[in-house]
Parts: structure tokens; sequence; C-alpha cells
């Protein structure tokens, strides 16, 4: 399960290094679902680490749902069909 951390953070450092912020917010997303499981995992889960991740999941998520709904937007006014 250790495992998870290392994947988190991996992903979290290719984060800071992708120009676009849909694949920056799915990464944090994916990560912080990592993070999530091993804390949730533990013998005594760690309810604040957990809490904190959701709230970033969800926040992100949002975030993700505002940036496709803009993507759509705009290809719909590029191309009206």
């Amino acid at each position: 399960m250790e495992l998870l951390i290392y994947v988190a953070n991996g992903l979290y450092l290719m984060s800071y290094l992708v120009k676009d912020i849909l694949k920056l917010r799915l990464l944090t997303v994916v990560a912080a679902c990592c993070l999530v499981t091993y804390f949730a995992s533990q013998p005594q889960p760690v309810n604040s680490i957990i809490a904190w991740n959701l709230f970033f999941v969800f926040l992100n998520l949002a975030q993700i749902a505002m940036i496709l709904r803009s993507r759509t937007k705009v290809s719909e006014h590029l191309d009206p069909a």
C-alpha cells in the first residue's frame, strides 16, 4: 500500500510539468484518490487527511466540469451544426 504514496507524489510531480489545466486537474484528482485510498486503508485511518483530499477531489471535479463546459461552448461556437 505504501506504493500509493509514491504514485500520488509522482502524479503531483507530473501535474507540475503539464501545461494543459485539464490534464493538471485530472492528475491531481487521481493523486488525491491514491492518498485517500492509502490513508483510509491504514489500521487507524487518518480522517483529517482523508477529508482534505476528498475536498480537493470534489473541488477539482467541479473545476473539470467547468473547463469541459467552457470548451464545449467554444467548440459549438466555432462549429455550429
